[in-house]
């Protein structure tokens, strides 16, 4: 049956404010960030604190219970005619970066519900951290058609849909970099570092809201707790984490080598199925810093990653639920988690204690018969 749910080209070229996400001006894209939250009425007041026995950064933002949802129970699907996806109707902000696919196009606006928002933006310059915690949040729709996702596209369709996930990594570094340094021409003390994060999430029970297929992009001034792991774990060890990986994990763990990133069973896997994609050039640690051959190798990767969850997870009893968090920054190299909903967490692992109800080599024996 073809895929007709979809937003329209015509109304993809009316919300066009940017085509292409480098030449967009710092000033424009806070400009239109503000004039986003105004229209919308959002309110960016949140705040933040660090619970001091983890050094976990927890950020308050009461707004974001308001999102739209649209998963539904398995055994009440809506009716075919109906179209209640957002995204499809158009309900969505400016677009910042639009590039066309084999068949519709990918393209990466405001986030809606955004975790976080700029400093005042009027006088951005002047006044950067008018609240103490900041940033921007985006998100990248893999394709207009609503259906369409990293598991049916065309292998080329993903490379471009990553590369232009790494052209918004590279864009909000930028960003967060100008802000610093407009900062501290005006000001005695540093600014925050800043950081970008790249997260999937699919399915409610993992924190996804929206069906329609998409990546998120956060700037923000908060360290999450693993980046400043992964920063510890270099100073410790004097080699990054995708860097040991491939000199510590058993051969016996591999799942697939894409020439310039490989997939792995996590060593440290916490709930069955657990992988990471770790790019091997460990001297590279974002995104955007990789050739055409190393973001095909990791859309192959995320394809067979997300592919495989889509099959599985239903003989497992579980709906498709999962995460894919990458690590990027000082100390990570560059690798992606991919975090399957396969086990729900009890009180022993809140304490800290992970039980995983299977083990490493039953997991890659059920993949590699997958892939086989």
């Amino acid at each position: 049956m073809k895929d007709n749910k979809r937003i329209e080209q015509d109304v993809l070229m009316g919300l066009v404010e940017g085509k292409e996400i480098g030449e967009v001006s710092t000033e424009q894209l806070l400009t239109f960030y503000l004039n986003n939250n105004i229209k919308n009425g959002y309110s960016a007041a949140v705040k933040s604190t660090v619970d001091p026995r983890s050094n976990e950064a927890i950020i308050y933002n009461p707004s974001r219970v308001d999102r739209p949802h649209d998963y539904h129970d398995k055994d009440n699907p809506p009716a075919p005619s109906k179209n209640d996806c957002p995204i499809c109707n158009g309900n969505t902000t400016g677009i910042l970066d639009l590039v066309e696919l084999s068949d519709g196009y990918t393209f990466i606006n405001k986030n809606l519900y955004p975790v976080l928002s700029p400093p005042e933006l009027k006088n951005y310059k002047k006044t950067p951290q008018s609240s103490s915690v900041w940033g921007l949040h985006l998100v990248q729709w893999s394709s207009s058609y609503h259906s369409r996702n990293w598991q049916n596209m065309p292998i080329e369709d993903c490379a471009v849909v990553m590369s232009r996930l790494a052209a918004a990594e590279k864009k909000l570094l930028m960003v967060g970099m100008e802000i610093s340094i407009d900062f501290n021409a005006e000001n005695s003390s540093p600014a925050d570092q800043c950081y970008v994060s790249i997260i999937k999430n699919v399915g409610s029970a993992v924190g996804g809201s929206l069906e329609h297929d998409h990546q998120q992009i956060i700037l923000g001034n908060l360290a999450p707790r693993r980046i400043l792991n992964n920063q510890r774990f270099l100073n410790k060890h004097g080699k990054t984490f995708s860097e040991h990986t491939q000199l510590t994990t058993p051969p016996e763990y591999l799942i697939r080598d894409y020439g310039s990133a490989v997939l792995i069973v996590s060593e440290y896997m916490r709930r069955p199925y657990e992988m990471i994609l770790v790019v091997k050039d460990f001297q590279k640690s974002y995104m955007h810093e990789l050739n055409s051959d190393e973001l095909l190798a990791i859309s192959e990767g995320w394809k067979d990653a997300i592919r495989l969850y889509k099959e599985i997870m239903p003989e497992l009893n579980k709906e498709l639920a999962y995460n894919v968090v990458t690590h990027n920054g000082p100390g990570a190299g560059l690798y992606f988690e991919f975090l399957p909903y396969t086990q729900e967490q009890g009180g022993l692992e809140h304490l800290g204690l992970a039980i995983c109800q299977a083990d490493q080599e039953q997991v890659v024996k059920k993949i590699r018969a997958f892939f086989a």
